[in-house]
């Protein structure tokens, strides 16, 4: 079997060196450029097998490498770990959207560092090789639990998984989806920008969600940003080309993707025209009730602008409308926490 091969994309001369060392003592091929540009050509010629690259360089930064290498189907499957000395939610979200598989922070141990590319390696079928899958006859669109249990697996063990913190962006509306999405735990906000410079969030989603989908089988640019919600979130991402991978060997997957989109589509249809018609006071207490549900009955985290945003409306006249609940006792409020105490109440005013 031949040696796996890793790129390091590093400009600082000491760490390069320092990098060759390890990983050719524990018997990978190393190849190893000292800026981005000289890397890019490098990896696109020789294909290695996993790429270790900073991110400040000079002359092409990591990012850059990393969107080069994305845009082209030689390299754009290849396992691509940054190199950083900080780190930020901002810039790990760059990079989870552009491509990156993991990143590592310097100074790093040596275990860290093998154990970060053994993962990765393994995770593409490099080490084990790729198991491939058996054939069961004919498969009919009848299983799309099934199918959907199957993504959720492609997520565990061909997915990378993120802890992100509050308020950051996933992707923003606009960028090209490399990904899709499930949320592991917390909340995320999809939000869209209206031409009159309102954001609005059109749909809040927790744990076991999955989004992403549509832009990402289109390949078309988002038509919404990802904003992870209060406390934070772990996010799991699957690349597209993966997903595409598992479209085309199990059609039940297929299914399930379908039956998903098609429930959001009737879901954002109804909140439509709760907009239209009803008042402010209605549409508060159906998006509070719609949470409710989603939050399985726990206090339910969002800032008042937040509110505002799912509901389409001012802040002020959520304000108003909250007053208004918790004066007859439908619910109450621990800073930004809202806690309903009369379910049913709430939804007597959709009536």
């Amino acid at each position: 079997m031949d040696k796996t091969t890793i790129l390091i994309i590093e400009d600082n001369e000491g760490v390069r060196e320092n990098l060759e060392e390890v990983l050719g003592l524990y018997g990978y091929t190393v190849l190893a450029e000292p800026n981005g540009m000289a890397g890019v050509k490098t990896a696109i010629q020789h294909l290695p097998d996993l790429i270790l690259c900073d991110v400040m360089m000079a002359e092409q930064d990591g990012y850059g490498v990393l969107n080069i290498l994305s845009e082209n189907d030689d390299t754009a499957g290849i396992p691509f770990i940054f190199t950083t000395s900080k780190i930020e939610t901002e810039d790990i979200c760059r990079g989870m959207n552009l491509g990156a598989d993991d990143y590592i922070t310097k100074p790093f141990h040596k275990d860290e560092l093998l154990q970060v590319i053994s993962t990765r390696l393994k995770k593409t079928g490099h080490s084990n090789g790729v198991t491939p899958v058996a054939s069961t006859g004919q498969v009919h669109l009848s299983d799309p639990e099934g199918g959907l249990k199957r993504l959720e697996e492609a997520f565990e063990k061909k997915g990378h998984q993120h802890t992100l913190s509050e308020g950051g962006y996933i992707f923003r509306e606009g960028e090209n989806p490399h990904f899709i999405y499930r949320v592991e735990a917390g909340h995320v906000h999809l939000s869209r920008a209206h031409e009159h410079g309102h954001d609005y969030i059109i749909a809040e989603l927790g744990a076991g969600e999955i989004f992403g989908v549509p832009s990402a089988l289109e390949r078309t640019p988002l038509h919404y940003s990802g904003i992870v919600g209060l406390g934070g979130t772990v996010l799991q991402s699957l690349a597209i080309n993966e997903l595409v991978k598992l479209l085309n060997t199990d059609r039940t997957v297929i299914e399930a993707l379908m039956r998903l989109m098609a429930g959001r589509v009737v879901i954002r249809g109804d909140r439509l025209v709760n907009q239209a018609y009803d008042s402010v006071r209605r549409r508060t207490a159906l998006v509070l009730c719609d949470l409710h549900e989603k939050y399985e009955g726990e206090a339910i985290e969002l800032s008042r602008e937040e509110l505002a945003q799912m509901v389409g409306s001012t802040k002020e006249s959520i304000i108003r409308s909250l007053s208004d609940f918790k004066q007859d006792g439908l619910l109450r409020s621990e800073g930004k926490r809202l806690i309903l105490q009369d379910v049913e109440g709430l939804r007597g005013l959709l009536v």
